[in-house]
């Protein structure tokens, strides 16, 4: 494995709080390793914007076990089906962003599912949202995820 880091010597990592129950009110759905949250930011047409992050720390794609980024992967393709039938949305972006270069700039992996509505490209800055929508949104996106099938982190059940 290739070993890049960014992170200074005392970062205090957001993500690892989420995963030990931070801003609890936020989160989706929780499996036994990644669990799905709505951004603190988010596009103006882009409302619900979520985040699947593994709970165990690890900076970027270059440290990632092959087997977590399976259930990276098959959670953000479940989350962008559950967008699609819960949101008002058009299509779903994707991205996972690595090193400042690549426009990381939280020193934890996370994958961004980016709802998305017609004539709108998800671009430009993302700007703080307000506690309440987000709030909204993660109970739009918990019901959405626990009407689809199984859980795509094979370890848990479905939310």
């Amino acid at each position: 494995m290739l070993h890049v880091s960014h992170a200074p010597s005392d970062y205090c990592c957001p993500f690892c709080a989420i995963a030990a129950g931070s801003a609890a009110a936020f989160t989706a759905w929780r499996g036994a390793r990644v669990l799905v949250h709505i951004s603190n930011r988010w596009y103006a047409h882009s409302p619900g914007h979520a985040l699947v992050i593994p709970q165990a720390h690890y900076e970027n794609v270059y440290a990632l076990p092959d087997d977590l980024a399976g259930d990276v992967a098959r959670t953000a393709g479940r989350v962008a089906a559950a967008m699609r039938r819960g949101y008002p949305c058009d299509g779903v972006t994707i991205r996972q962003n690595n090193e400042p270069a690549g426009g990381q700039d939280v020193w934890h992996l996370h994958t961004h599912v980016i709802p998305c509505q017609a004539g709108h490209r998800p671009q430009g800055a993302f700007p703080l949202v307000d506690d309440g929508k987000r709030a909204r949104y993660a109970a739009l996106l918990r019901d959405s995820l626990a009407a689809l099938a199984p859980a795509a982190d094979s370890t848990s059940a479905a939310p």
